[in-house]
């Protein structure tokens, strides 16, 4: 075995290559001048030897920083036998015997000029192949110095290009800057000779130097000396048959490391690059026309969509003129205006004939509907086409304030009533004099409350709290409330006594999604309303969009279409897609929060799921009957139904605080559907 050839066999990345060797000393290591090359960065240029002894084989380093490692331990000098296998860097390398001695070992062997210029052929293809494959700029130019580096064993590489990102072509720029590691080196422009690589730039013919400190083309120059350049190789780059750019490799510490034959692989690197960086620029603004061009297309589909948008709303108003004449051609006029309530559907035109026939009596007017359907508006409208326009409109929302301060606002007070009274106040009823009181909610008044006020309206005179003597007020009353008053005089939460005092002039405004011709009006009035308050800001919505707004149910009423008509205008530029809609407005399912109806889904079509509807049910329950006890727990638990004990677990279940509302921070927490929810 010690006298004929022998075999190393390389294994990387599932790969074996077997080379054949005959001579006392095979080199092995990055550089390309050892007998056995091997393109690793862990690896040092000579990283080990194997050499022949007249007993067998022996592995020896050669100084590399991570010496080779046998059966698992790193090796200075230990003999070797066919069969085993040592490792280096990422190899596996084998020492075997040939199967077959007649095998010629010259057309094996790696040795020689014939053997490194066949490795120098593949590495070549291989990293053309990498530079025909990459069409991102970016990668490319990092690919070809990387490449460089490898096959001439250089310690950086630089590429500076014209009319690269960071330069033009008066001023070139370095594009890349690496080392053998494949680092970054910082700051470039300071680490190289600008004078060889304007050279290179100036006369496209390639510069080579062994060692520049001794060179006398190179050595006169100041930053050859400052930058202690050795080895410095420099090939121009031709793009569109001009030197766009140069490959600059360098080596500081090492003399004679770029020979001709390392010059011959980086002219014929280049020419290839050149190649690989005009595509990949003329791939790059292809991509950038191509954004441009989605760009124009998508201004082009907002344009129509705004085009489509306004001949939508033309016709709206032309149907609209069209139902006004028709309605005058037949004699239907109104006596008075209500522009300020959008709707020009059936529904809303059955309360627009009733309002015409309550408006110039004085009696009590009892508005009912879902929340969000704009009682208000209509309260408003009643005291402005009345006798009464030149006088007060005082409102006040009985929910929001407990029974003893809800009756203090109404009645007003005398100084000295109670603690902190320390003068005379008038009441609402006072301050609405010859005027309209409008209040909201009424079905949220308590018991004792509404016998005071059935009292005032009987008497037409009020007391104020802590007072000896009356106040004779002409109050014409508006009421709202979203329950049910007939249910609550029959369940004894309302008196029957005032329901018919209130409820004289009765008007009921349908919910949003029982008059769903309205919509395109509302939203045409809201966006209007917007662009008043910031001028210039003209909103337009797409078809589709509307088409989305109109098929969902609504279930907050106009509220709750307002909220999301200014949130999609403020999200959008200049047109509402369907895209700036809410999800669930999109998806046509239930909002969070929503009152729950009965609209033949079940709670995974909602968006939601029982427990989450059970929860959101008791919390509802829990804060009205907590509201109408004045939070007092026994009272409230009465009014539901359940113990105190019960009413207490619900309450810390659902960590609500004194008054039935979600604790703070606890307002978004999900439901619990875990065990044990109701």
């Amino acid at each position: 075995m010690s006298e004929g050839p022998f075999l190393l066999v390389v294994s990387h990345d599932d790969k074996s290559e077997t080379y054949a060797f005959h001579q006392g000393v095979v080199t092995i290591g990055r550089s390309r001048e050892c007998d056995l090359f091997l393109a690793d960065r862990l690896i040092s240029r000579i990283h080990c030897r194997v050499e022949r002894l007249d007993s067998g084989f022996a592995l020896v380093d050669a100084g590399a920083q991570n010496p080779a490692k046998l059966r698992g331990r790193p090796v200075m000098r230990a003999s070797l036998a066919v069969g085993d296998q040592f490792v280096v860097g990422s190899y596996h390398i084998t020492l075997a015997e040939p199967q077959d001695q007649s095998v010629s070992v010259d057309e094996t062997q790696p040795g020689g000029d014939q053997s490194r210029g066949a490795q120098d052929l593949v590495a070549f293809l291989q990293i053309a192949r990498a530079l025909n494959e990459e069409r991102d700029l970016a990668r490319l130019l990092t690919q070809i110095v990387d490449a460089a580096i490898q096959m001439c064993g250089a310690e950086r590489g630089f590429l500076i290009l014209r009319g690269g990102d960071g330069g033009d072509a008066d001023d070139p720029a370095v594009e890349v800057a690496r080392n053998f590691a494949q680092e970054e080196v910082l700051s470039p422009e300071f680490k190289i000779s600008r004078t060889i690589a304007n050279r290179v730039f100036a006369s496209g013919v390639a510069e080579l130097t062994t060692n520049a400190q001794e060179d006398d083309r190179f050595r006169d120059l100041q930053s050859v000396a400052d930058l202690r350049l050795r080895s410095v190789l420099c090939i121009p780059i031709r793009t569109h048959n001009e030197v766009g750019g140069v490959l600059y490799v360098d080596n500081r510490l090492q003399q004679q490391v770029f020979q001709e034959r390392e010059k011959t692989l980086l002219m014929s690197l280049s020419d290839h690059a050149g190649t690989a960086i005009v595509n990949a620029r003329a791939m790059d603004e292809l991509r950038r026309k191509q954004l441009e061009l989605q760009s124009a297309l998508d201004r082009v589909d907002q344009l129509n969509g705004a085009l489509k948008g306004e001949l939508q709303e033309a016709s709206s108003e032309l149907s609209q003129i069209r139902e006004e004449i028709s309605a005058q051609s037949l004699g239907v006029r109104r006596k008075y205006d209500y522009r300020q309530i959008a709707g020009a559907g059936g529904a809303m035109r059955a309360v627009f004939d009733l309002l015409d026939k309550y408006i110039e009596a004085e009696d009590p007017v009892l508005i009912t509907g879902d929340s969000g359907t704009g009682k208000e508006l209509v309260a408003r409208a009643v005291h402005l086409h009345s006798a009464r326009k030149a006088q007060p409109f005082v409102s006040e929302n009985c929910a929001a304030l407990p029974e003893t301060l809800l009756e203090s606002e109404l009645f007003g007070y005398v100084k000295g009533a109670f603690t902190g009274a320390t003068s005379n106040k008038k009441g609402l009823l006072e301050s609405a004099n010859r005027g309209v009181l409008f209040l909201d909610e009424v079905g949220d008044m308590a018991l004792d409350l509404q016998k005071k006020l059935l009292r005032v309206l009987q008497e037409g005179e009020v007391r104020p709290l802590g007072g000896a003597s009356t106040v004779k007020v002409d109050v014409r009353l508006i009421c709202a409330t979203n329950r049910n008053l007939e249910q609550m005089v029959r369940e004894g939460e309302f008196r029957e006594d005032l329901y018919y005092r209130l409820a004289v002039l009765p008007v009921h405004l349908p919910p949003l999604r029982d008059r769903k011709e309205d919509i395109p009006q509302l939203v045409k009035r809201f966006l209007s309303d917007l662009q008043r308050e910031t001028p210039g800001a003209r909103v337009r919505v797409s078809p589709d969009a509307m088409e989305k707004v109109v098929a969902y149910s609504w279930p907050g009423n106009v509220r709750e279409l307002q909220n999301e008509i200014r949130r999609a205008a403020i999200l959008c530029d200049g047109i509402i897609l369907e895209s700036h809609l809410s999800a669930h407005v999109r998806d046509g399912r239930r909002g969070p929060g929503s009152a729950a109806q009965d609209d033949g889904l079940v709670p995974a079509e909602r968006g939601t799921t029982l427990p989450e509807m059970v929860q959101a049910l008791e919390v509802r329950e829990i804060q009205k009957a907590f509201d109408r006890a004045q939070s007092n727990k026994s009272r409230a638990a009465e009014l539901l139904g359940l113990s105190r004990f019960a009413l207490q677990r619900k309450v810390e279940k659902y960590e609500l605080d004194a008054r039935g509302r979600p604790a703070a921070g606890e307002a978004d927490r999900p439901a619990d559907s875990g065990p044990g929810t109701p």
